[in-house]
């Protein structure tokens, strides 16, 4: 077979969630003598130009083609973000000259939803593997400007007042005019592309009316759809999404716990968090909790941040004024996914307080270290974490909460070899694959494509 995955960035330049997982399954079809190529974006807010050119490289062996787009100066900003026909040429060109027998999709965020109609025009088997909630929100993860959680179910003119509220031009507009006024002024303007070009507007402003159309027609051109989440496709279902979305939980790339020899030593219990330091991550709730805390349990933990304090230098700051009344607190900066063996290796206690409907993999591979999760009790997380047998949960938001579960491992000791022995074993990228790779020869014969034609 001869597979083109499309996805939103790829290592060693992009490496979150989804990137990890695009991957992980990218490498372990190689390895089964398949070809395969990935095509992502590459720069996405730099250049003279909207469009600058493709570049290619070679990760592991995988062809990467990486579209350089800079969105702030696209034609049409916002649609261009859901709805980009440049990005629909250059697939629609490379699919007639390229012979793919299957395209998998595993997130359209930055290549936008016009990926779906080419690659059906093309007559291609076409997998898409639903990694986030961009399909229904624009801000990708359900969570409202004022830092509530949303269930996707609402109007065009509540989705733009939600993105609006980022807008310094939508502010400065309300001190002239009530909001009763003033959005309905927007909601018609921001149909316009001369109106959400503007600075101040752009990415925040645009016709959700036609996004909620396009994309939950995007959503029915798949062959077949999947999720790692029951929570998330339950979503999707009351979003009125009736094309059928299976259920499979994340294989992982555990090729690194071949150098992983257990806990290194130490006296004091060690917290950690990994990810983007990000405030829909709740970065800042782990933090507050210490803080709940008496001297006397801090001085036995220590906790260390991994992740790019420079991505947001904003939060970055107030992550390090809470840090700075605190002991034993590190940040780690960011690391290469081999090197995960020597980290968890000094982490007792893996962190994911994170503020939306997350499904993070890296509690997976904390999980494959006998490393238990303290978790909000929200979404994929509260799927995967079960209280008192593999780890705790907290509530939403709630850094007292917080603070009472980290302290549990000081006042029962027993505990962190309790949660360690709940902790089942983690489902391999290997074994994800194997059914992958039996979905897409089902789905190419489906197509009357010939197998082995490449």
């Amino acid at each position: 077979m001869k597979i083109l995955y499309l996805t939103n960035g790829y290592k060693p330049y992009r490496w979150a969630g989804t990137e990890t997982y695009t991957a992980g399954i990218a490498e372990e079809v190689a390895c089964r003598n398949h070809v395969v190529e990935v095509i992502c974006v590459g720069q996405w807010d730099q250049g003279e130009n909207y469009w600058n050119g493709v570049t290619e490289d070679f990760q592991n062996g995988i062809r990467v083609r990486r579209i350089n787009l800079n969105w702030t100066k696209s034609p049409d900003p916002f649609r261009y973000l859901y709805h980009n026909p440049i990005v629909a040429r250059y697939l629609e060109k490379l699919l007639r000259e390229e012979n793919f027998d299957l395209v998998h999709v595993t997130s359209c965020e930055t290549l936008s939803a016009s990926i779906f109609q080419t690659v059906k025009n093309a007559s291609l088997p076409l997998f898409f593997s639903l990694t986030d909630f961009w399909m229904l929100c624009p801000r990708i993860n359900l969570l409202h400007g004022n830092g509530a959680n949303c269930n996707g179910r609402t109007t065009p003119d509540e989705c733009l007042a939600c993105m609006l509220m980022d807008s310094n031009f939508y502010h400065n507009a309300g001190e002239i005019l009530p909001e009763r006024i003033l959005l309905p002024i927007f909601s018609h303007l921001s149909r316009y592309s001369f109106f959400t070009s503007k600075r101040g507007l752009r990415g925040w402003a645009g016709d959700m009316e036609e996004r909620k159309r396009l994309l939950k027609h995007s959503l029915t051109l798949p062959d077949h759809r999947i999720t790692a989440s029951k929570f998330v496709r339950d979503v999707f279902i009351a979003n009125h999404v009736d094309a059928p979305i299976d259920v499979q939980s994340y294989g992982h790339d555990l090729s690194w716990l071949s150098s992983y020899s257990g806990k290194s030593k130490s006296s004091l219990l060690r917290l950690g968090y990994i990810g983007q330091v990000i405030a829909s991550k709740g970065v800042h709730l782990i933090l507050q909790a210490l803080a709940y805390l008496p001297q006397s349990c801090l001085e036995q933990i220590s906790l260390t941040i991994y992740g790019n304090l420079n991505h947001t230098p904003s939060y970055s700051k107030q992550i390090r004024d809470l840090a700075s009344s605190l002991p034993n607190i590190i940040f780690g900066g960011t690391y290469q996914h081999s090197e995960s063996a020597r980290i968890y290796s000094e982490i007792d206690i893996l962190l994911v307080p994170s503020l939306w409907f997350d499904f993070p993999l890296i509690i997976y591979e904390a999980f494959a270290t006998q490393t238990p999760v303290i978790a909000t009790n929200l979404g994929g997380m509260a799927e995967a974490v079960s209280p008192d047998i593999n780890g705790l949960l907290f509530e939403r938001g709630n850094a007292g909460d917080l603070a009472l579960q980290i302290r549990r491992f000081l006042d029962e000791p027993d505990l962190l070899e309790r949660l360690r022995q709940g902790i089942s074993p983690v489902r391999t990228i290997q074994d994800e694959v194997d059914v992958l790779e039996s979905k897409y020869l089902e789905l190419i014969s489906e197509k009357n494509i010939s197998y082995g034609e490449n």
